[in-house]
């Protein structure tokens, strides 16, 4: 069954509460630029891994591939970003929705 994206932020605003218990940081704007850290290390991650799937890396790293590892990469980065957006009270489906309204609108006037 398909999850919305409300159901997705929904599932991480549980995750943040705990990790929020286990990593208790001293205000928003710590927590802010905690969250942000992450979101650049999973990327950096993800980076790694596509790299891999591309044969950029060295042989020991090309041998333990798997196009999982790319998907549990990529769900991290979506993951850290939606800790992000809760954290800084994005509404993740209304700013998307936005975005893709004026990205339609910009392809078409070009």
């Amino acid at each position: 069954m398909p999850m919305t994206i409300k159901q997705l932020t929904k599932e991480y605003e549980g995750i943040a509460e705990i990790l929020n218990r286990l990593w208790p940081l001293k205000n928003k704007q710590h927590r802010t630029f905690a969250r942000t850290m992450k979101v650049v290390e999973e990327l950096g991650e993800l980076s790694d891994e596509i790299l891999t799937s591309m044969n950029i890396q060295r042989n020991s790293k090309i041998a333990k591939f798997s196009h999982q590892n790319v998907e549990d990469e990529f769900a991290d980065v979506l993951g850290s970003l939606v800790l992000l957006a809760i954290e800084l009270d994005i509404d993740i489906e209304e700013v998307m929705k936005r975005k893709i309204l004026y990205t339609h609108k910009r392809l078409l006037n070009e």
